[in-house]
């Protein structure tokens, strides 16, 4: 995964992929990994899709690992469903919408709500609760 994460910077630093500014001038994201999942985000744009599909297509020959298109989904921030549904259909993966859960956390949610929080509360809760049978 440090290989994919290595083409993803330098494509984004030759600028054949855009990624997400986060606010108060903070870094530009192009993608998220965790274990052998992945997010990888950037602007809606056919160019930008088809790079990011080229990359993977690289890294499927340098390493040959593969990405699992039953597994994926195509998310659009602000963009009608039938939008995503296209692309996503001239892909061969699945569309959704936000917000969506990923590792148990709400993606795409408004945080500022506590009951956005109640997925993350009950972690803990069931953690601690082992933690203190334990002692």
């Amino acid at each position: 995964m440090e290989a994919l994460s290595c083409m993803l910077d330098k494509a984004l630093a030759a600028e054949v992929i855009k990624g997400v500014q986060l606010p108060n001038n903070g870094p530009v994201i192009t993608h998220l990994l965790y274990a052998d999942d992945a997010i990888i985000l950037g602007d809606w744009t056919k160019d930008d899709i088809l790079n990011v599909l080229r990359i993977l297509r690289c890294f499927h020959i340098c390493s040959g690992l593969k990405l699992n298109v039953v597994k994926s989904n195509l998310y659009g921030i602000d963009l009608a469903m039938d939008e995503v549904g296209n692309i996503a259909n001239d892909l061969d993966c699945k569309s959704d919408s936000t917000p969506f859960k990923y590792l148990r956390v709400l993606v795409g949610a408004n945080m500022n709500r506590i009951n956005n929080w109640q997925t993350v509360y009950e972690v803990f809760q069931r953690r601690l609760a082992l933690w203190k049978s334990e002692c």
